[in-house]
Formats: C-alpha cells, sequence, structure tokens
C-alpha cells in the first residue's frame, strides 16, 4: 500500500467470485480430477492450518494424497495465515526442504 504509482487494480467482486467457484470446484474434486496431480514428480512441500477457513485442510490431504512427492505439514490451531503464526517452524521446514539435494521430498 505505500507504493502510490504503478499498483495493481483492487480485485473486484468478479474475481471473488470466480475464486470462490474454483475453490469450491477442488473441495468437490473426485476421480480423474486428481490424474494430472501424479504425473508432478517435483519434490512438494503443502502446508495449511487445520482450521483454514479460505483453503480447507482436507484439500491438503488430497494434494498430499495425489501428489507422488509430498510432504504434508498441517498447524495445529490455525487458519490460513499459519505460516505466519508459526513462523519459526515453518521457516525450519521450508529451509530444510528447500536445502536439500534429495530428489524426494521426504528430506
Amino acid at each position: 500500500m505505500q507504493r502510490t504509482t504503478d499498483r495493481e487494480p483492487t480485485s473486484g467482486q468478479d474475481v471473488a467470485a470466480a475464486q470462490t467457484a474454483a475453490f469450491q470446484d477442488w473441495e468437490h474434486g473426485k476421480g480423474e480430477g486428481f490424474a494430472s496431480l501424479k504425473g508432478i514428480a517435483q519434490p512438494t512441500l503443502v502446508i495449511n492450518g487445520v482450521f483454514d477457513e479460505m483453503i480447507p485442510v482436507r484439500n491438503s490431504y488430497w494434494l498430499g494424497e495425489n501428489l507422488p512427492n509430498a510432504v504434508l505439514s498441517t498447524y495445529p490451531d490455525s487458519g490460513h495465515g499459519s505460516l505466519f503464526q508459526f513462523h519459526e517452524s515453518f521457516t525450519r521446514q521450508a529451509a530444510a526442504f528447500l536445502g536439500s539435494d534429495s530428489p524426494y521430498a521426504p528430506y
């Protein structure tokens, strides 16, 4: 908000509606909807707060189940800002994950 020039326009209701529709579609995804995830071999660190109201934690469990090279970490008693609430733990996890030379997510 400190920048006064060359700012992105404010997102409106159309953006909010599209994002909500995408979230709802993801929540109800089944079967072939996850097939494309099986082909992603890149190590993936999935982080979620257990009480996240914007991205339900079950979505992260689905990612963890369907990405073949994923590590899932959930933070207790936290919502959408879990990585800020548990910033020290997140920083250690992310640094270890990103600093690993292993081709596999469980570093």
